[in-house]
């Protein structure tokens, strides 16, 4: 586990429905590789959080202004390396990392949770611009499903493609609610939030950085990547696990839920109470389940489309106002 737990009980839901917040914000080593919809867009790369500008400040510092003045999270954090963060981000307490980003989320985690033990942690991300009223509104869903094990909102596509502007390229998937044959589209959301307790730390943050290296690209594609670079350290918790006679089932179970939440979402045929019953089986230990059988994983659906919508090209950073400060580097947004 990761620090001492806190109270659980009603009387701590407040404190629990306001999490500390960690902004990552690394370095895109190497541009977006871009699905077929977006073969004609340029693709960034670099510390976009200091790097794109609006009206010359830095969006992470506009990122850290929101999440302060929506005041539901009791500290805001930067995950980044010192060397190009510190002279930005003020008086924002800076976590010097610079690696993948299962690493820096790594780093984070210790980190927060050495100063707000056994505390849910929310992450979010430096090029992304919610607004402090969608901010508000999500965390209020938060509040409402306190405690949980994963908060994660998935966003719904408007009905109307011109709302989604330079982003219209991005993937989108699709779910279905409990007792109903209709689909919704939805993009993923760039805020989570976790109870670090609850999950297979070391599973998860693999998991991201191949989730990160593969972003953007088709379901099986990713499905088949994610597997592959993930069958040894599934096949080492196993073998953990026989040392302390336990059964060895964790990779087959994992693996399996994998390939059928991906064939659910590309068939449209995954609901979402599935998808959380089966994200919470992968993600979070079996000890935890048997010890909290009523907490959830949620994903809530959500209207709040800036939170899906962080910037991966030329195009977006202009659909947003912003340019690189940087010359010579994505030069195309100047």
């Amino acid at each position: 586990m990761v620090g001492d737990s806190i109270d659980r009980s009603d009387g701590a839901r407040d404190v629990l429905a306001r999490p500390p917040v960690v902004v990552l914000s690394g370095s895109d080593r190497r541009p977006v590789v871009l699905p077929e919809t977006g073969r004609e867009l340029h693709p960034l790369s670099g510390y976009k959080g200091v790097d794109l500008r609006i009206e010359g400040v830095p969006i992470i510092c506009r990122v850290v202004e929101q999440l302060r003045r929506c005041e539901r999270f009791c500290q805001v954090y930067v995950a980044g390396p010192a060397r190009v963060h510190a002279d930005i981000v003020g008086d924002v307490e800076l976590i010097d990392v610079d690696a993948s980003i299962g690493e820096n989320v790594r780093a984070a985690v210790e980190v927060v949770s050495a100063r707000h033990p056994g505390s849910p942690i929310a992450f979010t991300v430096c090029d992304v611009l919610p607004g402090v009223d969608g901010l508000h509104a999500v965390m209020d869903v938060y509040a409402q499903t306190v405690p949980c094990d994963i908060f994660y909102p998935l966003v719904k596509v408007p009905s109307e493609p011109d709302r989604l502007g330079a982003s219209s390229w991005k993937p989108t998937y699709a779910v279905t609610e409990e007792g109903s044959e209709e689909t919704v589209s939805v993009l993923p959301s760039h805020l989570v939030i976790a109870d670090p307790q609850a999950l297979r730390l070391g599973f998860v943050y693999r998991l991201l950085t191949l989730t990160y290296r593969t972003r953007n690209r088709s379901l099986q594609y990713r499905r088949n990547v994610m597997i592959r670079g993930l069958i040894v350290e599934l096949l080492l918790q196993d073998l953990l696990h026989l040392l302390t006679l336990r059964p060895p089932t964790l990779t087959v179970s994992v693996i399996a839920t994998g390939v059928r939440v991906a064939m659910g979402l590309r068939d449209r045929t995954m609901s979402r109470a599935e998808l959380e019953h089966r994200a919470r089986k992968v993600f979070v230990t079996s000890r935890h389940r048997r010890l909290y059988p009523d907490r959830r994983v949620v994903l809530p659906l959500v209207e709040h489309l800036a939170l899906a919508m962080d910037i991966d090209t030329v195009e977006e950073a202009r659909h947003v106002g912003a340019d690189m400060h940087r010359p010579g580097e994505a030069g195309e947004t100047t």
